[in-house]
């Protein structure tokens, strides 16, 4: 729900009897136990749900759910009595495809005109517009219309940290990540001069927004969210769903109507760290962005990565999936499993482009869903995993305790895990390295194996317990000089964001 992503949830249940006789069955509670239990406890976390209790209906309420999982871009539930399970329906049911089209009635049609009439106007009116694109463009699938849009307009652009990859970073009307005060040398003062913000499905949560530090005016911006659109802090259009309407501004706006906008130059950034043979985190992002080509998911985990990646380049048709709202930490590795057979799939059965799945975690977030390795092998699924090898949660310890013991964590035998999980040793061979250095880092990407692999690929990145990427560190610090001055002392190199009234 947080992250607004579609998932289909099938949950087993006790037989109908059972449930109508509230039998104490295991995993029942109490000693009169509704069996309901759990159903009704998940309504908070879900858009629809079916109960099949009725066979006669159960095809309809399989396919109505399905629907809104895709319409509203959120979970939904199924929940399988045990003895519906051998149940027989007729096969007819699958001759016609789900309908997942957006409701388009009389009323929002003209809503959508009216809106898009209103966009179209303030941005003729306009002298120095932007456009703003975050996430939930890609949770609700409109990437496509946001590119034509994009295309259309040739007006600077600008992404969030967990909306990057949705628009060509190599676009020659790319800025950059804008995340308020924690963004690179003069972003946020180029975006906060525009005079009209178009920004397409924001998630405006903290750890997107720079601690709520972007400094924008509602009356310089058009929210356009999942379902409304906003002009100027004034007007709401309802019932404006984002896919649809998008790709209708895209064709509608005249483009010579468009202000033509001086393109911000930025300051160059000076890398830093490039004296050190060891690898460093002002370093490993930009080399990771490197490694990527068009068609890969890439995940990156809550803490260094997600922090980290923002400040690199992607290529082209990059699928980013970081969710550092909700912020659970060892989702990415079960998440890149599901992304990967997918990408299989789709290539297979639909001449899809078979991108690769590259996840970039920790040490810390792994070992919560590790397990998911086994599966990997078995199942013959071929990611690159990233592990950051920084004994510990590197970003608890900058919140909190440097160097208190609750923020290690046990030191595994990476490679043995892989052994452990069911590959071969000789397997193991060709699918572990370890790198210590940057020399050694690029010698274990250069390998075809890790490059164009036929298997699950671990890359053991060992790098320094206190070294953060700026962003996270200046993140941290929005929440007060106290908080500063804890983290200098433990040792972090602090960039202090500079934050205006």
């Amino acid at each position: 729900m947080t992250e607004q992503v579609k998932i289909i949830h099938v949950v087993g249940q006790t037989s109908r009897k059972m449930q109508r006789n509230r039998k104490m069955i295991h995993h029942s509670v109490g000693f009169d136990p509704d069996h309901q239990l759990y159903n009704k406890t998940s309504r908070n976390f879900r858009v629809a749900a079916a109960e099949l209790q009725n066979i006669d209906t159960a095809p309809a309420e399989i396919e109505r759910v399905i629907r809104e999982c895709f319409v509203k871009s959120a979970p939904v539930y199924i929940f399988v009595p045990i003895d519906m399970v051998n149940e027989h329906v007729l096969l007819s049911a699958l001759d016609n495809p789900i309908d997942l089209t957006m409701p388009r009635t009389a009323a929002i049609e003209q809503s959508i005109s009216a809106a898009i009439e209103a966009v179209a106007s303030a941005i003729y009116a306009s002298k120095n517009p932007a456009v703003l694109v975050d996430c939930l463009v890609q949770r609700h699938n409109s990437t496509a219309e946001t590119k034509l849009l994009v295309d259309k307009l040739k007006i600077p652009v600008y992404s969030t940290n967990m909306g990057k990859g949705i628009v060509n970073e190599t676009d020659p009307n790319y800025i950059g990540v804008y995340n308020g005060a924690i963004s690179t040398p003069g972003l946020s003062i180029a975006i906060e001069a525009s005079d009209l913000i178009l920004v397409l499905g924001s998630l405006p949560c903290d750890t997107n927004t720079g601690g709520f530090s972007r400094k924008v005016r509602p009356e310089n911006v058009i929210d356009i969210t999942p379902t409304t659109v906003t002009i100027q802090g004034k007007t709401t259009f309802k019932d404006c769903c984002i896919k649809p309407f998008l790709a209708k501004l895209a064709t509608s706006l005249i483009s010579q109507k468009v202000p033509k906008v001086t393109k911000p130059i930025l300051p160059p950034t000076a890398e830093t760290d490039l004296e050190t043979d060891a690898i460093t985190q002002s370093w490993i992002w930009h080399r990771i962005a490197s490694f990527l080509r068009p068609h890969d998911v890439v995940f990156g985990e809550t803490g260094t990565a997600a922090f980290g990646l923002p400040d690199a380049t992607f290529p082209e048709d990059i699928t980013w999936i970081t969710q550092t709202y909700y912020g659970s930490i060892g989702y990415a590795t079960p998440a890149a499993l599901g992304a990967d057979l997918a990408l299989a799939e789709l290539h297979a059965e639909k001449g899809n482009p078979r991108g690769r799945t590259v996840v970039i975690t920790g040490d810390g977030s792994i070992q919560l869903t590790i397990q998911e390795l086994g599966t990997m092998i078995a199942r013959n699924a071929r990611p690159i995993i990233f592990v950051i090898n920084n004994a510990g949660y590197t970003i608890e310890r900058a919140i909190h305790g440097a160097d208190h013991p609750y923020n290690d964590v046990a030191p595994y035998n990476w490679q043995a895990a892989l052994r452990l999980f069911g590959m071969s040793e000789e397997q193991t061979k060709g699918c572990f390295h370890r790198v210590t250095t940057k020399q050694e880092f690029e010698e274990a990407v250069a390998k075809r194996s890790v490059t164009d692999p036929e298997r699950v690929q671990m890359v053991e990145v060992v790098m320094d317990r206190l070294d953060c990427p700026w962003r996270l560190l200046s993140q941290i610090a929005t929440r007060g000089e106290a908080v500063v001055k804890e983290m200098e002392r433990a040792g972090f190199n602090v960039r202090r964001p500079v934050l205006k009234n």
